[in-house]
């Protein structure tokens, strides 16, 4: 899976670009107050809210830094996809009856580093998104090697212990559900869940068009009050 869009200027800070994982779902029949359906587990509204919150206070003196202030749907967004994926790889591994490797443990202790400077109210989530890609590539790599040693594979090259990963990654969804409410602006396309406009209601300005694009450009930033931008 590509890197969920948190945007292009937090990649950098969220690490490699996870690229075997596919996100699979669509954006569909969410309850009042639920973001997300994934599996026999719901994201809230609020829990996302917070979250996003939180990322915005944790990251934005590395945007000041950049000099990018980015609007907070963008990150609300990202948020989203991202919680999405660590429930997806935690109810995955609890299925094939991993858990996560020192790999993972060795990432979250990199973020835990880097959240010390952090207000103490933003760092367990700061620390929980910004480590969901290695906790998802981890249990990518745990359950490709339980399959493959299921079906009698004794030396499977790394290819194919991805690859056999990404299998579980990619029909998990058809089986158990990933729901997002269209507010978020994430659907289905070509086996990712990728921002796009999945509003009910079109955008009938040029300004609110903009909120649209894939980078909002510096005018339409500019627009946005300040509770709705991150990095001033």
């Amino acid at each position: 899976m590509s890197i969920p869009r948190l945007l292009p200027a937090l990649s950098p800070f969220v690490g490699g670009v996870l690229t075997a994982v596919l996100l699979s779902g669509c954006a569909g029949s969410a309850s009042p107050g639920v973001a997300a359906r994934v599996g026999d587990e719901t994201i809230s509204a609020s829990r996302v809210d917070e979250a996003t919150g939180h990322m915005c206070t944790a990251l934005s003196d590395q945007f000041k830094g950049a000099g990018r202030v980015v609007p907070l749907g963008v990150i609300r967004q990202g948020v989203v996809q991202l919680l999405a994926l660590a429930s997806e790889a935690e109810q995955i591994a609890a299925e094939y009856g991993v858990t996560p490797s020192t790999t993972y443990e060795r990432d979250v202790a990199e973020r835990t580093r880097a959240a010390a400077v952090m207000p103490e109210e933003v760092r367990a989530d700061y620390i929980e998104v910004m480590s969901t890609q290695a906790l998802a590539g981890d249990v990518l790599d745990q359950v490709g090697r339980a399959k493959l040693a299921a079906e009698g594979f004794a030396e499977p090259t790394v290819d194919q212990v991805t690859q056999a990963g990404s299998d579980v990654f990619k029909v998990w969804p058809d089986a158990n559900g990933i729901d997002v409410d269209p507010k978020y602006g994430v659907e289905l396309t070509d086996g990712q869940l990728t921002p796009t406009d999945t509003n009910l209601s079109f955008a009938a300005s040029d300004q609110a068009k903009a909120g649209l694009a894939a980078e909002p450009d510096a005018a339409y930033v500019d627009s946005l009050p300040s509770s709705q931008r991150c990095g001033d």
